[in-house]
């Protein structure tokens, strides 16, 4: 009795023992292969249309074994006839399939769903009541005909479909082929060779170089393709990290991210890490990774003989916080190493904005009382060290309530701006000079005695009196200095500022616009 294959039509001659054995043999493995994707919790993208695909492709392969086995039904045609019900869900659970992992699971609504279900419940219902019509045979279906390839509209438009389907999800899987990198490319290339099988032979079987007369090898093509896909699963653990994940998690990060291996090489990286690293992905994947973070030897230091670390790098244009993890398999075997950063430059600034607001005077711009005093005492530390003598002046702006009273705050404030300039223009850069309070300033001249202190305010005074020569408020402006140095080591830095304040009120009682200075 000749019987047609579902998607060939090409008659065939059970029973055949052996063949029916290969074929409840590849339904058996397409059955396993699913349960293993139905344990995986949660379902990842992609593992629920790859399990009913699977189970579709055990039961075609089980079905026409049965036929091939000459096993006995309640038609002539019954176990060829079941055979539709996994054939025709292959497609639609492929493209499925194709669509989730190729980044387009947005698509799959319910009117989409529906639409992919009609076609293949209409072929069902019009292959099991084509005596009735003769839609899908046309009256073609009889014993012993070697007809390839033939039978109804239903049957041809059923064809056409399905082969339709399952191109437009081979395009999606090489397009996302070319779009990948790393594991995700093998992944997917793995399922790739595993498809190009089916269309391979489809190919020999129409233009007739089928090597086995009379069987139709369809079902075994597509076997090896859910082969492919359960290999893809347990080689690479496809569905653990799916390349619709990699995309939404990892393409899409605004973070860093670079995979190294255990050999210290390059294995993957995602575009915000390529655009700081400079260059191509394919380009750099498998490099070394002292070669890919040669801008940052320390980095590759700090992290090339431990297994995590946290830091911070900064870059021509950004700060970094690079964050180094190990990698590790489910029986803890060493992988290689995440390396995740985060641009932080707006945290930095704000922290330096910070910094500087509890170091800088905000009018002035120069130190503040508080961080004056924390650079004195690393200075006096260096001096009980060092035994350099140390001088510190207070200087004080004369009759500087009167300018506030007359002329106002405002006018006040851009005098002492423009003091503070003169100041700072007419000191050495190892010189500390900050607003102490008020109108009040000090001057910390490390490893300098008296006199090379006093010739240094006398310079200072001299450039206040060119700046400020006006007989005319507030053009006119003096300053008193109190001068002390310090060259005892038992002597403190607080009585340093005392003595200097003190000469400071001996240079005002004096008249102003002058000098005092005490040993």
């Amino acid at each position: 009795m000749g019987q047609e294959s579902p998607f060939t039509g090409k008659l065939m001659s059970p029973p055949n023992i052996l063949y029916s054995a290969f074929l409840m043999l590849a339904g058996m493995i397409c059955f396993i292969a699913g349960i293993i994707v139905s344990q995986r919790r949660p379902f990842p993208p992609g593992s629920i249309p790859l399990m009913v695909l699977l189970f579709a492709l055990s039961w075609w392969d089980s079905s026409y074994s049965l036929f091939w086995a000459g096993t006995p039904g309640p038609t002539p045609f019954f176990w060829l006839d079941i055979t539709y019900l996994g054939t025709v869900i292959v497609p639609a659970a492929l493209l499925i399939f194709a669509m989730e992992i190729s980044d387009l699971g947005s698509w799959l609504k319910r009117p989409f769903l529906i639409s992919l279900a009609v076609e293949p419940l209409l072929v069902t219902i019009l292959l099991w009541t084509d005596p009735l019509h003769g839609l899908f045979f046309a009256g073609k279906r009889l014993e012993n005909s070697a007809m390839i390839l033939d039978g109804g509209p239903v049957f041809w438009a059923n064809l056409i479909y399905s082969y339709l389907v399952l191109l437009i999800g081979f395009i999606l899987l090489i397009r996302r082929f070319i779009q990948t990198a790393g594991i995700h490319r093998q992944q997917i290339g793995v399922i790739l060779a595993g498809l190009s099988i089916t269309w391979l032979n489809s190919i020999i079987f129409v233009i007739g170089l089928n090597p086995i007369p009379g069987a139709d090898n369809t079902p075994f093509s597509f076997t090896i393709a859910g082969l492919a896909f359960t290999y893809a699963i347990l080689r690479y653990r496809f569905l653990d990290i799916l390349p619709i994940a990699r995309h939404l998690l990892i393409e899409g990060m605004s973070d860093g991210v670079i995979v190294i291996d255990a050999q210290n090489r390059l294995a993957d990286l995602n575009p915000v890490a390529e655009q700081v690293l400079g260059g191509e992905a394919k380009l750099i994947l498998g490099t070394p990774v002292r070669e890919v973070f040669s801008r940052w030897p320390d980095l590759v230091a700090k992290f090339h003989d431990v297994m995590s670390i946290r830091t911070e790098v900064r870059t021509e244009r950004a700060y970094l916080d690079v964050r180094i993890s190990p990698l590790h398999d489910q029986r803890q075997n060493f992988l290689g190493r995440l390396v995740v950063w985060r641009d932080i430059s707006e945290l930095k600034l704000v922290q330096m904005e910070l910094v500087k607001l509890a170091q800088k005077d905000p009018l002035t711009h120069v130190y503040n009382r508080r961080h004056f005093l924390e650079l004195a005492r690393i200075e006096y530390e260096r001096f009980k060290r060092t035994h350099k003598p140390i001088s510190l002046a207070i200087l004080d702006l004369d009759h500087f309530k009167r300018i506030n009273d007359t002329y106002g705050h405002q006018v006040g404030d851009e005098t002492l701006v423009r003091f503070t300039k003169i100041c700072t223009s007419n000191i050495r850069a190892i010189d500390l000079f900050a607003r102490f309070g008020g109108e009040e300033f000090v001057l910390l001249l490390p490893e300098t005695n008296m006199q090379q202190a006093y010739k240094s305010l006398q310079r200072l005074q001299a450039a206040l009196r060119r700046e400020f020569d006006s007989d005319e408020e507030p053009k006119h402006l003096t300053a008193s200095f109190g001068l002390a140095t310090l060259s005892d080591p038992h002597d403190t830095l607080d009585m340093l500022i005392q003595k200097a304040d003190k000469a400071l009120y001996m240079a005002k009682d004096n008249g102003r616009d002058q000098i005092v200075s005490l040993p």
